[in-house]
């Protein structure tokens, strides 16, 4: 049997259709301005840095025994060149052949900008092998006590954000085992053959630790007492509140007056 529709049933669904659009309309999301969108960037460290928190914050690094600056955001290395500052997307020719995991790192002051500009500050505070007495500190002290078997702490970074020295675990140097007999190629007339010691790749073990500052500067040299450890360009470079003017002495006040035309009304 047809069923047969008349203009009355039109008419009385045009309006629930007329009100469906209208809140499909209104719960749609309203569309998005251009300017209104914001970009966040993360800055990803090179492979070569050690691990530190914050890593889109800290934008510069220092490379004390080479002298050289490196720019996370941007990729470009900084160095002494041509009589000025010149700047790479690699590394300079010098570094030929540098292992740069296991090179130490200073993680500048994330207020600081253009750290090459102050560069007297930087290689003075952080000179070549500064860091060569840090381990001997902090196992002598035994400041870190859990290293792995088969593996020497090595200090990696100073952080300038927290002042704490980063130190990893690398497999320690070994010599090679005697080869035998007629397994290797005679040494040259009058040398005699000298095992020498290999270190194994750079390659790190996974546990990380963190040693503040302050407990490493009380061992160190009398010589190095005065460089400003964690403090940072921005903060040695701050303006010390100066004390406050001397206050000219008060003088005494002038005796009160009696009042003129006798003693005074009750």
């Amino acid at each position: 049997m047809k069923k047969h529709y008349s203009l009355f049933h039109f008419g009385a669904i045009l309006p629930l259709l007329a009100i469906l659009a209208v809140c499909g309309s209104s719960c749609m999301p309203p569309p998005q301005d251009e300017d209104d969108t914001s970009v966040v960037q993360n800055y990803v460290p090179p492979p070569w840095a050690p691990p530190y928190d914050n890593v889109s914050a800290v934008r510069y690094y220092y490379l004390p025994d080479y002298e050289a600056y490196y720019d996370v955001w941007d990729g470009d290395w900084w160095y002494m060149g041509d009589g000025g500052w010149v700047s790479s997307v690699g590394p300079p020719s010098a570094f030929a052949g540098v292992d740069l995991n296991g090179a130490f790192v200073v993680l500048i002051d994330r207020d600081i900008d253009r750290p090459w500009q102050h560069h007297d500050y930087y290689r003075d505070n952080y000179p070549t092998h500064g860091y060569d007495q840090y381990k001997d500190i902090v196992v002598r002290n035994r400041i870190v006590t859990n290293t792995e078997p088969g593996h020497e702490l090595v200090p990696r970074a100073f952080n300038e954000n927290n002042n704490r020295v980063t130190f990893m675990q690398r497999p320690t140097m070994h010599t090679p085992p005697e080869p035998p007999p007629g397994g290797v190629r005679p040494p040259p007339p009058g040398q005699p053959p000298v095992p020498v010691p290999v270190r194994a790749p750079a390659t790190y073990h996974h546990v990380v630790h963190e040693v503040p500052m302050h407990s490493i500067t009380p061992s160190m040299p009398a010589e190095s007492q005065n460089r400003n450890y964690g403090g940072g360009y921005s903060k040695a470079r701050a303006p010390q509140n100066s004390p406050a003017p001397a206050r000219a002495p008060q003088s005494s006040p002038a005796p009160a007056r009696a009042p003129q035309g006798g003693a005074p009304k009750r």
